[in-house]
């Protein structure tokens, strides 16, 4: 966090980490669009996405704080989030309660500024050939129509 301030670092894996999340900043800052590939683990997202998420997520950079509260900087950009799951968690089936992935990541991506969000999901992917079958199928006739 020092080191976020101004502070000297003088270590070279730390030196090293501050250079991958300058990169990952500043490659979220210049795209106009932007994909995260995001598979359930656990009701939620994977580790390295939410490494990804706190390396981008900064006070200043992508959001700032005003006198109302947070506002999100990156306002303008669109976000596609693919999104699998094994089972079925979407709104008005019986786990939609416990799904924190999708959720999160709208809450998170919205808190930043980008409120131009499409989810892209398969789902019910370990519930048998057919449903995932079907799934996949669903989700790429979703990715095809972007394309139209």
């Amino acid at each position: 966090m020092a080191a976020w301030q101004g502070a000297q670092v003088e270590d070279e894996v730390i030196t090293a980490d501050l250079v991958k999340g300058n990169a990952y900043l500043s490659e979220l800052l210049a795209a106009d669009i932007v994909v995260i590939g995001a598979p359930m683990y656990n009701l939620s997202i994977p580790t390295p996405l939410k490494s990804w998420i706190d390396r981008i997520a900064i006070a200043g950079k992508t959001f700032h704080y005003t006198s109302i509260g947070p506002e999100g900087l990156l306002v303008g950009k669109k976000a596609f989030v693919a999104s699998s799951r094994g089972g079925i968690y979407a709104q008005g089936s019986p786990r939609a309660a416990i799904e924190h992935q999708e959720s999160y990541l709208l809450a998170l991506l919205a808190f930043l500024g980008m409120t131009d969000t499409t989810v892209v999901r398969a789902e019910g992917l370990a519930m048998g050939a057919d449903v995932k079958d079907a799934a996949v199928g669903q989700a790429l006739q979703d990715i095809a129509a972007f394309a139209a």
